[in-house]
């Protein structure tokens, strides 16, 4: 599973506005010769949201990370292209097979922006390749396209002036928020990609992760605004359904019955996350109020369904006093909640919510997976984590009994991970159980290491293996290093 960051969209931060969409002078194609054998647009697809996605038989992948000023002629990029691979009899994508897709410099600033493969085609973003009027390249400018995963047809879907845009690609449309917090819809249906405004004055915003298999409120996104009125501190989440119409679902004070709010102002809500569950969508945000003791304060949860309505009474809240970051939902009862330093489990007992802290206490933890078993007691769970920290992949296995308050049963903390990766844009990317990242101590290209061979007590199995093709200058400055070297 990869997870997402909620993207903070503030109109204070720039003036810029859309550059050009929808309009026929950016709907210019790039045409090449079909790869053979390619993916139908049926195809499975597993890992959208990073730098690799697998589909059918096939891992798409970009080339490294070049940056924004790198050159990007289509047809004669190698570093950052797109390219695909095959894979060997166990599992592991096969460099030997490399293949390019989409010879343009795939590239961004926000890793909520990577590989997205829907019905078919490849989105993707890419500095703009045109000049002022000094003949200076633009690459300052964000462009969207999307290829087949042919490689034969890539197109233009819209122009920004900046890569502050964060979007959401679902079967027939694009989501996005710019940078003068405004909620925007493409129809990817109509021939020139039609740009519609929704909404304005969107303080941020969030949508669920990627699945691998269709779900019908995959275009659905939240997003917050303020109340209208400046002396208000409450604010409002907003829901919008691709195609309809945005519609407020949690008013901070008109959604609650007035006798049960601590503070006569209302809540001031967070948005952490949403998730699939089930046929739903659970929107996971923190509250608090205004009052001297700021009683809300907490995390709390709701169960959307298909009508996308709000009730009251039906809000889950899981924690008092204390608020997480992020949370890695193992099932339904549950939970994973990190924080600055720590790991916390939350979990279900009976009617009540109960925190077992401390499963891991590190500073700076992300949770890269998670998994939970039961055993014969429901109350006795095995859990494994792999976490990030200082850039390096742990995973700590242990088995928790939810009627002991004391005592965790811990196997030793293994380390499977330490290669040097760029967190220029993307960071670690895991597709299936497979690590892929751009290796920064070989200028940046792609680079992959197979968590399932790596044996803890052996250095050797951690070392990562190139995945995609060297450019000519890449090869030129290794060569170059090495004569330096001796």
């Amino acid at each position: 599973m990869k997870k997402k960051t909620i993207v903070s969209v503030v109109a204070l931060i720039m003036t810029i506005t859309l550059v050009c969409v929808a309009l026929a002078g950016c709907n210019k194609t790039y045409k090449r010769d079909a790869l053979a054998n390619s993916p139908g647009s049926d195809a499975a697809v597993s890992g959208n949201g990073g730098m690799a996605v697998k589909v059918g038989d096939y891992l798409y992948f970009i080339n490294g990370y070049a940056g924004q000023d790198a050159a990007n002629e289509f047809g004669e990029v190698v570093k950052g292209a797109i390219m695909r691979v095959k894979f060997t009899a166990d599992g592991n994508p096969d460099p030997s097979t490399a293949e390019t897709v989409v010879p343009k410099n795939v590239y961004n600033t926000s890793a909520n922006s990577s590989l997205v493969i829907r019905n078919g085609y490849i989105y993707f973003t890419t500095p703009s390749d045109k000049s002022d009027s000094d003949g200076n390249a633009k690459t300052s400018e964000m462009v969207l396209m999307r290829s087949t995963l042919d490689g034969s047809k890539t197109e233009t879907i819209a122009e920004f002036s900046d890569y502050t845009p964060s979007y959401r690609v679902s079967a027939n449309y694009i989501v996005y928020v710019n940078s003068a917090s405004e909620l925007h819809l493409i129809d990817l249906k109509s021939k020139k990609f039609t740009d519609t405004l929704v909404d304005e004055k969107v303080s941020s915003f969030t949508v669920p992760d990627y699945t691998d298999d269709y779900n019908s409120m995959e275009d659905v996104v939240f997003y917050l605004k303020s109340a209208d009125s400046a002396y208000a501190t409450h604010n409002i989440v907003y829901v919008y359904k691709a195609g309809g119409s945005p519609k407020a679902v949690i008013d901070g004070l008109g959604s609650y019955p007035a006798e049960t709010l601590p503070h006569a102002g209302g809540y001031k809500l967070t948005l952490l996350d949403v998730t699939f569950e089930g046929e739903g969508l659970r929107l996971q945000y923190t509250k608090t109020d205004s009052g001297s003791n700021t009683k809300s304060t907490g995390v709390y949860s709701y169960l959307f369904d298909a009508t996308l309505a709000f009730n009251a009474a039906a809000e889950v809240r899981y924690t008092t006093g204390t608020t997480y970051t992020s949370l890695w939902y193992l099932d339904s009862e549950n939970i994973l909640a990190v924080d600055s330093d720590s790991i916390d489990f939350i979990f279900k007992k009976g009617d009540s919510w109960e925190i077992r802290r401390n499963l891991v206490e590190v500073s700076s933890v992300s949770i890269l997976n998670a998994s939970m078993t039961a055993s014969e007691s429901a109350d006795v769970v095995t859990l494994r984590i792999d976490y990030i920290n200082s850039s390096k992949v742990y995973r700590i296995s242990l088995v928790l009994d939810k009627n002991d308050t004391e005592n965790l049963d811990y196997d030793s903390v293994e380390l499977l991970f330490d290669s040097k990766y760029a967190t220029d844009w993307l960071s670690l990317d895991l597709v299936g159980n497979t690590v892929y990242f751009f290796n920064s101590d070989v200028l940046n290209n792609i680079y992959f290491v197979n968590l399932d061979e790596v044996n803890p007590r052996n250095a050797n199995s951690r070392i990562a293996k190139r995945l995609g093709v060297f450019s000519a200058e890449d090869v030129i400055d290794m060569l170059e290093s090495a004569e330096t070297e001796e």
